[in-house]
């Protein structure tokens, strides 16, 4: 099977363009606990959050909304899990749930958080407990087709901890 990896950095910069053009402010820069309430609220509701509107992103964010069409083109059979390189929140796990549900994925792909900075391998705990704590994240194990979380630890260069 194919892993899939990209790094949280894009894809909060996706939400961030997704939301500045909603009219919902700039993503980035809010506080963890105000992604987890949107995030959660876009992921419960049954709306689509771009639809078919004029949203075109810069470069990189039309390459990741790519990337997930083409996903749910392909269907989850050949692919592993979804590894998120540079984990650093909940709300980083949370952001490719929503991106998997706005490309039209029924059966989401296992999503793996990598933790590789040292303040992010001390911090994972807690960040694993929010996800947990999470409501629409317990009940999300039914699309993924696995009752068991995989988390990865550790480091791709040497430029990290």
């Amino acid at each position: 099977r194919l892993d899939i990896r990209q790094e949280s950095d894009q894809h909060g910069a996706v939400m961030d363009a997704i939301t500045t053009h909603l009219g919902l402010g700039q993503y980035q820069t809010w506080s963890e606990s105000t992604k987890l309430q949107w995030l959660t609220n876009e992921l419960t509701s049954k709306r689509p959050l771009l639809g078919l509107g004029d949203f075109a992103g810069s470069d990189m964010v039309r390459e990741v909304l790519a990337t997930f069409k083409v996903i749910a083109e392909v269907g989850p059979e050949p692919f592993g899990a979804y590894i998120i390189s540079m984990t650093r929140s909940a709300s980083d796990v949370l952001e490719v749930h929503l991106l998997q549900k706005e490309a039209g994925m029924t059966k989401h792909l296992r999503v793996a958080p990598l933790f590789e900075t040292k303040e992010d391998l001390i911090a994972a705990p807690g960040t694993m407990l929010a996800l947990y704590n999470n409501d629409w994240y317990k009940r999300h194990f039914e699309t993924v087709g696995t009752q068991h979380q995989e988390v990865m630890l550790g480091y791709s260069d040497s430029a990290k901890d």
